[in-house]
């Protein structure tokens, strides 16, 4: 209970606060978060699936130095849920999961463009791919976005920008397999999937308008 314990609340001090890097150091979209999801609705409640997931890559302050954050919530139906969780913090790892092991869970960025603005330019990855595997089960999500996927949403501070990229209806090929049975659970492709990408722009805010 203690391990478990340590990972789900390092978790959520990384998610409750924006991605930064180091002190001295410039910001990089290499301190970034990502959120996930996937769902498939099905008139029988107990068949639908939902998937969701998180990462965060941030230095929090000086005591918890640089967090590595992940989390995912994995429902199969209405009796098949699995839990994940992860976390690199002072050089040790730490996991947590409902069914046995946590053997995986990696998150690959590709296909990066840029998009420039009053605000400068931010990169983002088109195509995000997320691996969850546990004892049992594993579970791909292979998200790819196009541009007109995406909303921009700006956090401006006092003197730097967070820039959140919202993706809405991308396309998301998804596959579940029981590797105890060897059942393949899913294997299509959506076209509902959601996927998010942030961090902090290294800008300067533009003045404000003469009223």
């Amino acid at each position: 209970m203690g391990r478990n314990h340590v990972s789900l609340s390092c978790t959520f001090v990384l998610i409750s606060i924006r991605p930064d890097a180091p002190p001295h150091q410039p910001p990089t979209n290499k301190y970034a978060w990502g959120w996930y999801s996937v769902n498939i609705p099905n008139e029988d409640k107990s068949q639908e699936v939902s998937i969701i997931a998180g990462t965060g890559l941030t230095y929090a302050d000086d005591f918890l130095r640089t967090m590595d954050g992940r989390f995912g919530d994995i429902r199969l139906d209405s009796k098949t849920h699995v839990e994940v969780r992860s976390m690199n913090v002072w050089g040790v790892h730490l996991t947590s999961c409902n069914d046995g092991q946590l053997l995986q869970f990696d998150v690959k960025r590709s296909d990066w463009v840029n998009i420039t603005d009053v605000f400068g330019t931010a990169s983002i990855p088109l195509r995000q791919v997320v691996t969850l595997e546990s004892s049992t089960y594993l579970v791909t999500m292979d998200f790819n976005s196009e541009l007109s996927n995406y909303n921009r949403l700006l956090f401006p501070f006092k003197d730097f920008v967070f820039s959140d990229f919202e993706g809405l209806g991308v396309p998301v090929h998804l596959t579940i397999v029981n590797k105890k049975s060897g059942l393949v659970m899913r294997n299509e492709t959506l076209k509902s999937g959601g996927i998010e990408y942030g961090y902090r722009l290294d800008i300067k805010i533009p003045p404000l308008p003469a009223v």
